[in-house]
């Protein structure tokens, strides 16, 4: 007799428990969006020091600046 009844507590329509799952969805889509996106920019910058890096030392090399004499 009361199992209707607590069927019927149970299937409550509760907006904080909407607003809940809510944010919780929102947070399990955005964490792997951070995650990779901030790895991503992480190994753009250091691919960019890289070029630069090389560019340096191949316009010194080019100069003269930095060859070691015969």
């Amino acid at each position: 007799m009361m199992l209707p009844v607590f069927l019927v507590m149970l299937h409550v329509d509760d907006p904080r428990m909407d607003l809940l799952y809510f944010w919780a969805a929102v947070l399990l889509a955005l964490t792997p969006m951070l995650i990779f996106g901030g790895i991503g920019v992480w190994v753009a910058r250091m691919m960019i020091k890289e070029r630069h890096l090389t560019e340096e030392v191949g316009t010194r090399n080019s100069e003269g600046g930095t060859e070691e004499p015969a």
